[in-house]
């Protein structure tokens, strides 16, 4: 091997030679690298690596590029790692660049190649262009570039031109670089219309297609909505979008219109809530050989087995793991109980005692562990709930970590006295307070969601054709909640309760209560930690006089203003070097964040991602500044914890009733009157949302299907926040 260096031929040693962050500022950005070739084949072969590049050509290429191509020197044939090369290659990828030894090939030789190198290539997350529409196109003849054309539109401004006419589609792993610059798949610079070649499962898509329609056959009457983040937009009859495949040309090549596997824009709400949503059926929640009621308050006889798979004592024991916490489970039970006995301090907020806790737990003092009854919990399990809505993925548009969904269990409080006996009072043994174990889904990969999604589809089948009592429809629920639920498989994302008990045995004085649980890695207990999206608000959530509490809560939704409005805006521990995220929310039915931002700092016009929350003609007669700061007020607060559970949802207290397990209108449907300005409406429906959210999910092509860049938010009508 020789490179080629200022017309010298030097014998090359392979070595990853040091480099400095000063090199990696002067390389190239958001494009392509030139074609680059520093050697020739003689020798031991050819040699196109980046760290060599990195030494002798720093400002040609960037330390971390996202993808690499070679071809043939004089050739046009592109090749990408995973295509079948003509020459045996012990190296071919992005963080590597490409290497080939005469000794492998049967030739006896390498071809001189050379290689480029995409540096910087944003992400659609990492930009603010607004994309308008994605289309994709199968060739009649695949190519070695792939098999398909896509072609993202979008909106031309100034953010689409920060692009420079590049970006990257990275699916799961799988760089796809789309530009607009005449280059590759794309036939004209600069008219807002970025292509690329691409590789898609036309098998995948067609399987996946076929499985909704099945599905679709089974719904009389589907109805389909559109969201704004939770609020209902507008809903109306499912119908499958019909189109027309012809065959067209690009760039020379013969296309026609690549298959979807979901015939529509949005995916219609298809499956009983109560068979894969939210399952509160007693037939299920009740069952005695699967959960336990101390007080048997639903008469199914499940007052048997404390042990029992899904019991609050079996669950809590199961994040215990003694080997590493040096815990028994009845010692983990009683720190986290503990936890309302004595103050706590989170985020240097203070979290107010509630020691009357002892009254619910009949022989415990509080203090010692051994006089806590594992057996004898008092707690019965109200709903298993699917949260597969709340799952992310970077391929989707967004930078951040892979992020699972949900499965929670929603537990409701007995009333038991002194003696031990449970106590109806007017209320069937139950009383105001729910814990809630939220664990994340077993998968995060877009294969995974997929293959989970149809499970939880797949359960609603069997609710429909055995019922939810039936052994098939128990084992199959089973089988996914043991993936989160079996002990020490380090599943839960947090522990959320709420009370209005905790005061003392039936006294209600105090006001609800929030609070979250996380397992600390350290201490390997439940500890108390901030509540998310949710500004203390003891401090924050109301109006003073000009205080620095309310000036810092406007500053922060003055900065924030844009983000909000596009339901993208994450609370952070600390804002203005001054701590700012909750350590837990008292409120009440009538609670509201009011704090409005100051309308000198108000956009001067919606940001192209915003999306109205409000029932049109609702707002006529107000002034432009007015329905920007309602809606910033809005979509601030139904984020947060405490008015997620009050008056902007128009709820009282908690989604699932701990008496009756009956659902809150904001999970079945209701329209809401602003708390602040009494004329605007706002309509909600959750498991709609959540329906349409499960649908799509197992709609998803888990191929490199650029197509899931603009419809795979809108089809699942995901969330970027926690509730």
């Amino acid at each position: 091997m020789k490179k080629k260096i200022m017309g010298l031929s030097l014998i090359c040693v392979l070595t990853v030679f040091p480099f400095t962050s000063t090199l990696a500022q002067t390389g190239v950005s958001n494009s392509w690298t030139a074609w680059l070739d520093r050697d020739n084949p003689s020798g031991e072969g050819d040699a196109e690596v980046l760290p060599s590049f990195l030494t002798e050509t720093p400002s040609n290429v960037c330390t971390s590029p996202s993808a690499v191509e070679a071809r043939i020197k004089g050739s046009t044939q592109v090749f990408t790692p995973g295509m079948i090369t003509p020459h045996k290659l012990r190296a071919f990828a992005a963080g590597k660049g490409l290497q080939c030894y005469n000794v492998d090939q049967a030739s006896g030789g390498c071809a001189d190649y050379e290689v480029r190198f995409l540096c910087a290539a944003p992400t659609l997350g990492q930009t603010k262009s607004v994309l308008n529409n994605v289309e994709l196109f199968q060739l009649e003849t695949a190519t070695a570039q792939g098999n398909a054309i896509a072609q993202a539109k979008f909106k031309l401004d100034d953010a689409t031109r920060a692009l420079n006419g590049r970006f990257s589609f990275d699916m799961e792993g799988k760089i796809t670089a789309f530009n607009d610059l005449g280059e590759g798949a794309d036939e004209k610079s600069g008219d807002g219309i970025f292509s690329a070649f691409t590789t898609i499962d036309v098998a995948d898509i067609n399987n996946t297609r076929t499985a909704f329609l099945n599905k679709l056959s089974t719904v009389k009457q589907p109805q389909v909505s559109e969201f704004s983040g939770r609020a209902l937009i507008s809903t109306k009859t499912f119908a499958v979008s019909s189109s027309v495949s012809s065959v067209s040309t690009i760039k020379g090549l013969r296309v026609v219109t690549a298959p979807s596997p979901l015939p529509a824009a949005t995916p219609p709400a298809l499956v009983n809530p109560s068979n894969a949503l939210v399952i509160n059926d007693t037939l299920v929640v009740a069952n005695p050989s699967l959960t336990f009621d101390v007080c048997n308050s639903d008469g199914i006889g499940n007052n048997v087995n404390p042990n029992a798979a899904w019991s609050f004592k079996t669950l809590i024991s199961n994040l215990n793991n003694e080997a590493t916490s040096g815990m028994t489970d009845q010692q983990f039970a009683n720190d986290w109980l503990r936890s309302w006995i004595n103050n706590q301090n989170v985020n240097s907020f203070l979290i107010p005692a509630r020691g009357n806790i002892k009254d619910y737990f009949q022989g415990w003092d509080g203090v010692n562990a051994s006089t806590l009854n594992m057996d004898r919990l008092p707690f019965r399990l109200l709903a298993i709930v699917n949260r597969i809505d709340l799952a992310s993925i970077p391929a989707y548009g967004t930078t951040a970590a892979n992020k699972p969904g949900e499965i929670r269990f929603v537990f409701g409080l007995l009333s038991r006295n002194n003696s031990g006996q449970c106590v109806n009072g007017g209320i069937p043994f139950s009383n105001e307070m729910t814990a809630i174990f939220e664990y994340k889904d077993a998968t995060t990969n877009c294969a995974g969601l997929k293959d989970l999604a149809n499970k939880w589809i797949a359960l609603d089948s069997l609710g429909v054709s055995s019922g939810r009592g039936s052994a098939a429809y128990l084992n199959a629920l089973k089988a996914i909640t043991d993936t989160v639920t079996a002990p020490n498989v380090d599943k839960l994302n947090q522990l959320r309760t709420n009370d209005f008990a905790f005061d003392g045995f039936n006294s209600f004085m105090e006001p609800w209560q929030l609070r979250e649980f996380v397992i600390n890695p350290t201490s390997k207990r439940l500890v108390s930690t901030t509540i998310k999206q949710t500004p203390e608000p003891a401090r924050f959530r109301q109006p003073g006089t000009g205080t620095p509490d309310e000036l810092l809560m406007k500053s922060y939704l003055d900065s924030e203003a844009s983000n909000i409005l596009c339901e993208s805006h994450q609370v952070p521990e600390i804002f203005n070097s001054q701590p700012f995220l909750g350590g837990h929310a008292d409120y009440e039915s009538v609670t509201t964040w009011t704090i409005r931002p100051n309308v000198s700092a108000l956009p001067t016009a919606y940001p192209g991602c915003y999306q109205t929350t409000i029932v049109p003609g609702t707002d006529a007669g107000l002034s432009f500044n007015d329905r920007m700061t309602s809606e910033i007020r809005h979509k601030f607060a139904v984020n947060t914890c405490d008015d997620c559970h009050a008056a902007e949802t128009a709820t009282r207290f908690v989604h699932i009733s701990p008496i009756n397990r009956q659902l809150s209108g904001f999970m079945q449907g209701i329209e809401v009157t602003d708390p602040r300005i009494p004329s605007l409406k706002r309509k909600f429906n959750d498991l709609a949302r959540r329906n349409q959210a499960l649908v799509g999910t197992a709609a998803t092509s888990c191929t490199t299907d650029p197509r899931i860049l603009s419809s795979f938010q809108a089809r699942q009508a995901r969330l970027g926040f926690i509730h």
